[in-house]
């Protein structure tokens, strides 16, 4: 493809970079909520969309003459045991339409002679019933790559292309062989934790409950702790989507653009904390879960128009970070749950008045 047509496409996608960045986190939020209502446990859910410098590496090299053929937005599940990603094939398979000419399905990699341990891969749109919906509508007609991969998949994926270099033929040889080896051994792997985790839960079944009434009870292994600051944090730097979709959501609700310090933004980041826990959101599923319902029906960035609207004539004062419009956001949807506690001695009025300026 000549540079001026891939120019010109790479043109097209960053006007309508916005919607797919929109749609990376909409679609992400969406698989989570399936995933966990599965009652799968999962390490770890990314999404985004492709950068337009990407893009046009990919364009280049894959000679596409336009950009139905190109994965704009990708979600990528890392999970731990392969009965895992089956469980998860079934659902997606009943809640989107599938590209099959471009999916690699489980049944797809069942060939002996394949090489490597690829992962799952689907290229999926949304269902009839589901762009129906209002607030999935404008989305109709975009797809995205799904990829299910267990963690051994996933360091496979990492590492294969640092080592997969090209060398002479007695070399090429010697190192595909080792490296088909490897792939057999993280297959195995994987195989042999799953068989180990359904062992010891088949054995778990034969330990009899303790008839001695006064036996020390002991927390479920299976409770979700509070969260900590540092486990916050990480929540936030692994999927960068969040913080630049609430920063893009701070200038569409007319909030006058700030650039912030990193101290400020370490403020802000201490506020948001402090008003998670006191809202009882305390949980990194409980954040999770908040986050997608502000999502619900573009919930969280009407309300921040109609905070912008209602302090109209002194928000130039204001100072919003992406922590500090999802600190409003806490603070607006839980109120009920806040109202009657001490906010001063909780921070919580420090922080809202160092946003709106009057601190």
């Amino acid at each position: 493809m000549d540079k001026r047509r891939i120019d010109e496409l790479g043109i097209k996608y960053v006007e309508s970079l916005k919607l797919y960045e929109e749609y990376a986190t909409r679609i992400r939020n969406l698989i989570q909520d399936l995933v966990e209502l599965e009652g799968v446990e999962f390490y770890a859910i990314e999404g985004w969309a492709e950068s337009p410098s990407e893009l046009l590496r990919i364009l280049s090299a894959l000679e596409e003459k336009d950009l139905s053929g190109v994965d704009l937005v990708t979600i990528r599940v890392l999970l731990r045991f392969p009965e895992d990603v089956l469980r998860i094939e079934d659902v997606i398979k009943s809640e989107f339409d599938i590209d099959m000419s471009r999916s690699v399905p489980s049944s797809g990699l069942e060939d002996p002679y394949r090489f490597g341990y690829p992962a799952v891969v689907y290229i999926l749109s949304l269902s009839e019933s589901r762009s129906g919906l209002r607030e999935w509508a404008k989305y109709k007609d975009l797809s995205f790559r799904l990829e299910l991969r267990t963690m051994l998949q996933e360091a496979w994926a990492t590492i294969f292309p640092k080592v997969n270099q090209t060398v002479g033929t007695l070399s090429e040889k010697k190192l595909t062989r080792e490296l088909v080896l490897l792939a057999a051994l993280l297959e195995k792997a994987d195989q042999g934790f799953l068989s180990l985790r359904n062992e010891i839960k088949d054995e778990s079944l034969l330990i009899p409950p303790s008839n001695n009434p006064g036996a020390k009870k002991t927390e479920s292994l299976d409770a979700e702790k509070l969260f900590t600051d540092e486990e916050l944090y990480n929540l936030f730097r692994d999927d960068s989507s969040i913080l630049a979709r609430w920063n893009s959501a701070v200038i569409e609700a007319g909030f006058p653009e700030f650039t912030p310090s990193a101290e400020y933004l370490r403020d802000s980041f201490m506020h948001l904390c402090n008003i998670f826990r006191a809202s009882g959101i305390d949980t990194l599923s409980d954040v999770k879960k908040f986050l997608a319902d502000i999502e619900i029906d573009n919930k969280g960035i009407r309300q921040l128009r109609t905070l912008h609207d209602t302090f109209r004539n002194n928000n130039t004062k204001w100072r919003m970070d992406p922590f500090s419009a999802l600190f409003l956001l806490v603070l607006n949807f839980r109120w009920e749950y806040l109202k009657d506690k001490d906010l001063v001695k909780l921070n919580i009025k420090k922080g809202s008045d160092r946003i709106s300026g009057t601190d």
